[in-house]
């Protein structure tokens, strides 16, 4: 353990409890190859009121410790530890406590648009399937919703515009050929034409969320 110690701050609120967000600030040892999620889980083992936060795999698998650093949204688990850092919970999407973001409003849109292969697709599967590579790079997703708190023009709550996430989960199936639903439509319904374009919805994961997802189902080249 190094004696070296630097100051992070976290912000924490409590909206069921009517506790509005604060900033408070930790301690936390400066090791070399160091993390945010290292340093949140050091809080959560040293202090008696620790931020509550999720994280399951620690190597950028689960996608569930995805917060705001700095103003930018990152995964916990392989954001290098920096002096000064403040961490927030990711923006535009609902907070149940500290940086933990309430998941339950993705539900009703995996209901609504059947996000499974539907009939219709191929009608006879080849001994191989093959699909093309923006497939396989979308099935790289760990729905950690970053691409949401990064993009100016989703907010969580409004039904009838979707977001970078909604379009992704929408061209998994697009691009794979088994699936027979006409996944534009539905972009179309989600409001895919009021995209700006602007490619904003930067992935932590490196996924080309614009070029493999949005445009194909806008139908931009």
């Amino acid at each position: 353990m190094t004696d070296h110690m630097i100051s992070i701050s976290v912000e924490r609120s409590d909206p069921e409890r009517g506790r509005e967000p604060a900033i408070e600030t930790y301690e936390v040892p400066a090791e070399a190859g160091a993390t945010v999620l290292g340093a949140l889980l050091h809080i959560y083992e040293t202090c008696e009121s620790s931020p509550a936060f999720r994280c399951g795999c620690r190597n950028q698998d689960c996608g569930l410790c995805a917060v705001d650093v700095n103003g930018r949204p990152r995964l916990a688990c392989i954001t290098p530890l920096r002096k000064g850092m403040v961490i927030r919970p990711l923006r535009r999407l609902p907070v149940a406590r500290d940086l933990i973001i309430d998941r339950r409003w993705i539900m009703p849109f995996l209901e609504r648009f059947d996000l499974f292969v539907r009939d219709g697709g191929l009608r006879e599967w080849p001994p191989r399937l093959s699909a093309p590579a923006e497939h396989a790079r979308l099935a790289a997703c760990t729905e950690c919703l970053s691409c949401l708190a990064a993009c100016p023009s989703f907010e969580a709550g409004r039904d009838e515009i979707g977001g970078p996430y909604h379009f992704v989960k929408l061209a998994q199936l697009y691009w794979d050929p088994r699936d027979g639903a006409d996944r534009r439509a539905q972009a179309a319904l989600l409001g895919i034409a009021r995209c700006p374009a602007c490619r904003k919805c930067a992935c932590p994961l490196g996924i080309p969320v614009y070029r493999a997802a949005v445009a194909p189902l806008a139908g931009v080249r």
